[in-house]
């Protein structure tokens, strides 16, 4: 499958300048077209007035002006776009994007940073998304990315079907790219971990898929499996990783747990994943 349409989320935080431009280059690879939405719940950093009504309007006005800015960067790159803007409070807004985000190939949202005073409707917004849309999404970290387009991947592997998932709605960034490593990494005193039986099979398929593919297998010892993965991100230079989402779509419970929230809450570099 060929990306055809490509979802963006757009904000005033330092990272979205980069987000756009990582937009555009995968538009461009794809031939996609590329929809930029903005929240109009989110409110500006510069922000300073303290009623409510004052507050909902300029906030409004600037999510309407940052899709405008990014129609007109678009238009100065010669590249295909649409443009939303989403109404709506915190919950109202996060299920809005989840459905949104089902009419597109891939969704680009942005990691949350606990420092930023819109963390929690950002959080939401990507755990709807993650557990409500249907697609995988490509998670910018707040701090940037050293490479785009990405050239080397790895897939942190361990047999679920959300692993699976993710690998297969990668193929297409997957394919342009000149390396790709599947890890295992076993804990404890496990003879064999969860995913190793099917990873063989896994490295064959993705060969037929002419992709350059390897695998690697590590034994955590005294470490955590989200500690291995990002060591092995730092010593094999990876500028992309793709691995499953877990949780269930419940307000209740929170979907980003154990190896995923670390990896997410650390996250050096572009991660895409699917639930």
């Amino acid at each position: 499958m060929q990306l055809k349409d490509i979802l963006v989320y757009l904000d005033d935080g330092v990272s979205n300048s980069e987000r756009v431009k990582t937009a555009f280059s995968l538009a461009q690879l794809s031939q996609a077209r590329l929809t930029g939405v903005a929240l109009a719940s989110i409110k500006p950093a510069h922000l300073k007035v303290s009623d409510a009504k004052a507050q909902a309007r300029i906030s409004e006005q600037e999510a309407m002006q940052r899709v405008d800015t990014f129609a007109k960067e678009a238009e100065q790159a010669e590249i295909a776009v649409d443009t939303r803007v989403v109404y709506g409070d915190q919950s109202s807004a996060a299920r809005k994007m989840a459905q949104i985000a089902r009419n597109f190939d891939l969704v680009i949202l942005r990691q949350a940073n606990p420092s930023n005073p819109n963390f929690s409707i950002v959080e939401a917004v990507a755990e709807q998304v993650i557990l409500l849309s249907g697609r995988p999404v490509f998670f910018m970290p707040y701090i940037g990315a050293h490479r785009i387009p990405c050239q080397k991947a790895m897939i942190a592997w361990d047999g679920t079907p959300a692993a699976a998932r993710a690998v297969h709605d990668a193929l297409p960034l997957l394919k342009n790219v000149e390396e790709v490593i599947i890890l295992v990494v076993k804990e404890g005193k496990k003879k064999t971990a969860k995913g190793e039986l099917l990873v063989n099979d896994l490295a064959k398929h993705l060969k037929h898929h002419k992709l350059n593919v390897s695998v690697k297998r590590l034994n955590a010892g005294t470490f955590d499996v989200p500690t291995v993965i990002l060591n092995e991100i730092a010593e094999n230079d990876i500028d992309l990783l793709v691995m499953g989402g877990y949780g269930t779509p419940s307000l209740q419970q929170k979907i980003f747990g154990g190896v995923t929230t670390t990896l997410l809450k650390s996250m050096i570099i572009p991660v895409i994943m699917s639930h």
